[in-house]
């Protein structure tokens, strides 16, 4: 069709239709033709420029289209649709206050216009404005309560900005109108597990699962909080239903693994591992997960090159730290300075400080930071030069290194593990301080053993490695015994309404790694859950017994009871996942038999 027959008496209406028509079919250019073709006759035709400026926009042509639906704005200024097309073109051009004037005069037009609240609330969201942006989504709602996609994103940004009841009460009013929506109710399964509320979560999922059983995500995060209820064998399961629906999908292949490393099925942990980071190779949970397997098997060189990945975990709870000097990349050492700075716990600090000698023995000049907490008990450590506190003003040196990279520059297999202790030692005049104190209090005529029975809360496997107090309890009735509390943190609760005994002292006045570490010193046995105790205790090169959950972390290796790490070790570990009582009452029979010794 042509400007010329237009002119001639083609009816523009028809003309009109005929390029709706190609638009709709996706036929932009003959779309396009027809809509300048009823231009050519009549130039001012309001709803031929804004459709050219539409087919513009979709053509990627967003200059263009924003004059032309400014052209058909001037013609007829209120048309709400005109508007919220203008503020999508601005948008894309990045004219973003120019977007939402368009967006709020689209709303003012017609304040139930469903497409220009939710761009406006959009805009305002990826411009980081949350709260307008939950103002703007909100009075959306409120015009559309209907709207399933408006209510999923809404809630979205409600779980973002820590409004996690009201996302919960949005989704599960999308989700329960008939005849059910298998987003929402996925999306506030989400929700429910942000709360700890995991089997409402539970329950969220396989309602959604029965409106749409092909939802590989849903099944994927199904099976994530099965995980957390410690019912691996139903996720094992919903995650390779997930993985048959959709066999690409890399985060399922990952949770299979952790699922599978729960239940000590380590091969096929690490099979599912390996084809996470095959379909995904920037994934860098499914790396750090492969590295933790490797490293449980003891394929160290493999693991710690695999472990190298941890940093770029969204999650990873140590920020990536920025010096003015290069990183260290496994040469040589003499005549130069470095600074090792530690990360993650003050558990991984003990562990991993071992290494520092190796670099001193280089003719490095070695400066730890750490954790201020610690920094008297690492300036007992072999090889620092120098001890400085993570904020404090770092001393100038030539390169720098994560303390937790050092096994892997260094090349670390089992069998060259740095393994003589003590490596670390408590200030002398503290450790003969307490020598006293414990000497007045129990004579010194008694074997002293130390109890730890919990980790730091905030460690998200606290509750599978923290036995807490109770199962300890039979320990206490044991004859000839001294026992000293060296617990910390949110642990210290369960003292909370505890009547004490006879045997049981809590040295609530050694609160702080110092006295802790000099109090270890003095004792001849320390008991400790897998937490940062039990790795002072073994790297001052004292008689350990550590309690371990039934899948216990890669650095206790599988199905030994001893350690490659502390020679002074010894491991006991759950038969089956929670039960504590057993392995404390195999420690309370070999402390019996110590004591007859």
């Amino acid at each position: 069709m042509t400007a010329q027959a237009a002119l001639a008496g083609t009816d523009l209406a028809a003309l009109l239709s005929e390029g709706l028509a190609h638009h709709g079919r996706g036929d932009l250019p003959r779309a396009t033709a027809c809509y300048r073709a009823v231009l050519a006759a009549e130039p001012g035709h309001a709803e031929a420029l804004h459709l050219s400026g539409v087919a513009a926009y979709q053509l990627g042509r967003n200059d263009e289209a924003a004059r032309l639906i400014r052209q058909a704005i001037a013609r007829r200024p209120d048309s709400a649709h005109y508007h919220n097309n203008l503020g999508s073109a601005l948008k894309r051009l990045g004219r973003h206050d120019e977007a939402l004037e368009a967006y709020r005069e689209a709303l003012r037009l017609e304040p139930r216009q469903a497409d220009a609240a939710g761009n406006m609330a959009r805009l305002l969201r990826d411009l980081g404005r949350t709260g307008e942006a939950l103002d703007a989504f909100r009075q959306a709602l409120a015009n559309h309560p209907s709207d399933a996609d408006l209510a999923l994103q809404a809630g979205s940004l409600m779980l973002n900005a820590g409004a996690v009841e009201e996302a919960i009460a949005l989704y599960r009013r999308t989700a329960e109108r008939p005849p059910g929506h298998a987003g929402a109710f996925s999306n506030l399964g989400v929700a429910l597990r942000r709360l700890g509320r995991l089997d409402e979560a539970v329950d969220a999922y396989r309602a959604s699962l029965r409106l749409d059983g092909a939802a590989a995500g849903t099944w994927s995060n199904l099976g994530v909080v099965l995980a957390d209820l410690d019912r691996y064998a139903e996720a094992i399961s919903c995650q390779q239903r997930a993985i048959s629906h959709s066999p690409a999908y890399a985060e399922a292949h990952l949770n299979l693994s952790l699922a599978l490393m729960a239940e000590r099925r380590h091969d096929k942990a690490l099979a599912a591992a390996r084809e996470a980071v095959r379909l995904k190779p920037d994934l860098a949970e499914g790396h750090t997960q492969l590295a933790s397997v490797l490293l449980m098997l003891g394929r160290y060189a493999e693991g710690w090159a695999a472990y190298e990945w941890r940093t770029r975990m969204p999650d990873f709870p140590s920020p990536v730290r920025s010096f003015p000097t290069p990183r260290w990349d496994g040469g040589p050492l003499s005549g130069r300075c470095i600074l090792v700075h530690d990360e993650q716990g003050v558990g991984d600090a003990f562990q991993f400080a071992r290494f520092v000698p190796l670099l001193a023995r280089q003719g490095a000049t070695v400066i730890l930071e750490c954790n201020a907490r610690i920094t008297g008990v690492m300036r007992g450590l072999d090889g620092a030069a120098e001890v400085v506190a993570r904020g404090m003003p770092v001393p100038a040196h030539d390169v720098h290194v994560p303390l937790l990279s050092l096994p892997h520059l260094l090349g670390t297999t089992l069998a060259t593990i740095p393994t003589a202790v003590p490596y670390l030692r408590p200030e002398p005049e503290r450790q003969r301080r307490w020598a006293e104190l414990l000497k007045a209090r129990d004579g010194g005529r008694r074997l002293r053993v130390g109890l730890v029975w919990a980790g730091n809360p905030e460690y998200k496997a606290d509750r599978i490695r923290s036995p807490g107090l109770k199962p300890y309890l039979p320990l206490l009735d044991v004859p000839d015994i001294a026992f000293y509390a060296l617990q910390q943190g949110a642990g210290r609760r369960d003292l909370d309404g505890f009547p004490g005994h006879p045997s049981f002292t809590d040295l609530v006045e050694a609160g702080n790694w110092d006295d802790t570490a000099a109090v270890m010193a003095n004792l001849d046995l320390v008991i400790s859950s897998c937490t940062g105790p039990a790795h002072l205790a073994g790297a001052l090169g004292r008689p350990l017994w550590v309690v371990l959950p039934h899948a216990a972390e890669w650095r206790w290796l599988e199905d030994i009871d001893d350690s490659p790490w502390y020679p002074t070790a010894r491991l006991y570990r759950q038969p089956r996942q929670g039960d504590w009582d057993s392995v404390l009452l195999r420690v309370r029979d070999d402390l019996r038999r110590r004591v007859g010794r």
